[in-house]
């Protein structure tokens, strides 16, 4: 008599928990993800706006990005080496040119990753959105 009672009763409490499991974990919706204003608001587009570094400086630093300069390659592009004229080192991320990625998209995820800060995490310096290019500049 008691299994009768118990098992239905532990089964729905069951039911009830998954549900919410599965509604916290689930991902955002595209609406949502394609919103920028949902991630960041004017503030912080402002904020990426003063973060804005011109490409001439950026291809004196890295020798036109040179291959003896570059240090590697990943997913989302090459990274090259570079030295600024205050003499500071600099890794510049240059993003491929076949990324789908649109520019308020990419500011949107740069607002969120300058606010980053870790001693595992390299520092956001910048970013150039000139002639058709995508470069991130980090510290080293």
């Amino acid at each position: 008599m008691v299994l009768i009672i118990l098992l239905p009763t532990l089964a729905a409490i069951n039911l009830v928990a998954c549900f919410f499991f599965w509604r916290r974990k689930r991902p955002l919706s595209k609406a949502k993800q394609s919103d920028p204003s949902y991630f960041a608001d004017e503030e912080d587009n402002e904020n990426v706006d003063s973060m804005l570094i011109d490409i001439s400086t950026l291809r004196v630093a890295t020798g036109d990005f040179a291959d003896s300069n570059k240090l590697g390659d990943g997913g989302f592009g090459a990274v090259y080496k570079g030295i600024l004229p205050d003499g500071d080192e600099i890794a510049v991320k240059r993003l491929s040119k076949s990324s789908t990625q649109g520019v308020e998209e990419l500011k949107n995820e740069l607002s969120l990753v300058a606010k980053l800060r870790h001693k595992n995490l390299v520092t956001l310096l910048g970013v150039c959105l000139e002639q058709q290019e995508r470069l991130l500049v980090y510290e080293c």
